[in-house]
């Protein structure tokens, strides 16, 4: 039995949190949102809460009856082998594209003046700076993670009195229908990253990521409400100028990487333990080969920048639909096996309105005005999307079934004498 002390709920807290690196989320989607429906993006925010939470009501449910570093891959694959290894697949390329993409706008907030191969270069080693702690210790990588939380409290505080002193002047609400609908698929995505803590679940104190993915929710809702509302200021500049909130995004960027290594490498962890990898990437069923592996693809796909920063930022698009795709399936998870008929209601409405939102920004990837890049008359974030799940779904019909352990767990519910032995024994620092 370990007497390494586990993660507490406080120090999961920090570390989801950052993972879904709520000020950069907000500078980057309240400005769009703001376009299209004005003051109203305080709402949108809020409307975008519900099918988030109702992922987060299905991933709790989920950890409660199958504690799993793999998380969705290892929930889905216990009853649909093919689409667990899928979902697995999604988490990673996530993991892996996201991670590439929040190192390249730290070093590009960090140095806007640098040409793109510094810029590259400095997202390399920043890279490789998270990747040092994170293999080192998980709990130093959650009291660093502090700074980030403490940052964008600050942050939220400074917008919140600028708004109620008129410090800046409030759009009004505008927008039809159609256009707040575009504004919740642009919030929804923007939650993205609470689910770090169940990759951490065997580390964790009982009970902790629970209520981790509670407060966290509670944490981006103010986030978001309070810095959307002043985001849609009729004139933002003294908010994004604001020095409170500069270093608020700088840290929410760079804290950020550490946290996303994390389920990312979990996941790809518990995919080569159960022998679902090909026999040459065996290692990776030790957390510190996975989580260098994860951050070594991370950085060569940030070298993609220096081809051309229109597919990278495509690249960055397409992780909507990999997340709706690995949210839906873990709330149908959920479904399947809910204990009342209230909680199978409500995970069923969850995936139906996760799959509806994904399948929507589906089409419009595909649309040429959507993103960066179009090839003859198609959306190149389409493309992607498609590409991506093409490589997923062949390699979960070759990888599929590969290992002993995948045979023994196939449709069957997870051993529950075995799951409390992971919650007691967790391996990793």
């Amino acid at each position: 039995m370990s007497d390494t002390p586990r993660l507490s709920a406080v120090q999961g807290f920090a570390l989801a949190l950052a993972a879904t690196a709520p000020w950069y989320s907000i500078m980057v989607t309240a400005p769009l949102i703001a376009a299209l429906v004005g003051s109203g993006t305080a709402l949108v925010y809020l409307l975008a809460a519900v099918p988030a939470i109702g992922v987060a009501r299905g991933m709790n449910a989920n950890d409660r009856r199958d504690p799993d570093k793999g998380t969705v891959y290892t929930w889905v694959r216990r009853r649909f082998p093919r689409t667990g290894w899928f979902a697995g697949f999604c988490l990673a390329a996530t993991g892996i594209i996201a991670t590439s993409g929040m190192a390249y706008v730290a070093a590009d907030l960090l140095a806007p003046a640098a040409p793109a191969w510094a810029r590259v270069g400095l997202a390399a080693l920043l890279t490789a700076v998270a990747t040092a702690i994170d293999v080192g210790s998980i709990r130093a990588m959650a009291v660093l993670q502090y700074l980030a939380a403490v940052t964008g409290a600050a942050a939220t505080l400074t917008c919140l009195m600028m708004v109620m002193d008129g410090s800046v002047s409030l759009r009004p609400t505008i927008g039809s229908p159609l256009d707040w609908f575009h504004g919740v698929l642009l919030a929804v995505f923007a939650y993205w990253g609470f689910d770090a803590i169940y990759a951490l679940t065997e580390q964790a104190e009982t009970g902790a990521p629970q209520r981790v993915a509670v407060s966290t929710m509670i944490a981006l809702m103010v986030f978001f409400t309070v810095g959307g509302t002043a985001c849609s200021a009729a004139d933002a500049s003294p908010v994004v100028s604001n020095p409170v909130v500069r270093i608020a995004v700088v840290t929410s960027a760079v804290m950020s990487l550490g946290s996303t290594l994390v389920p990312t490498a979990r996941g790809v962890e518990a995919m080569a333990e159960a022998g679902e990898v090909p026999s040459w990437a065996a290692i990776l069923s030790e957390a510190r080969w996975s989580t260098l592996a994860v951050a070594t693809v991370s950085v060569f796909w940030s070298g993609l920048l220096l081809v051309s920063e229109g597919l990278f930022n495509d690249t960055i698009e397409a992780l909507s639909v990999l997340v709706g795709v690995y949210f839906t399936v873990s709330s149908l998870i959920a479904a399947l096996h809910a204990a009342s008929v209230r909680e199978r209601a409500e995970q069923w409405a969850s995936v139906v309105l996760m799959g509806v939102i994904t399948l929507s920004v589906t089409a419009q990837m595909f649309t040429v005005g959507y993103g960066d890049t179009s090839l003859a008359g198609v959306g190149g974030a389409g493309l992607i999307v498609a590409g991506l799940c093409l490589v997923g779904a062949i390699a979960a019909l070759v990888c599929t079934g590969r290992g002993a352990r995948a045979d023994d767990t196939r449709g069957s519910a997870p051993d529950e004498e075995g799951c409390r032995a992971r919650r007691r024994a967790g391996r990793h620092d």
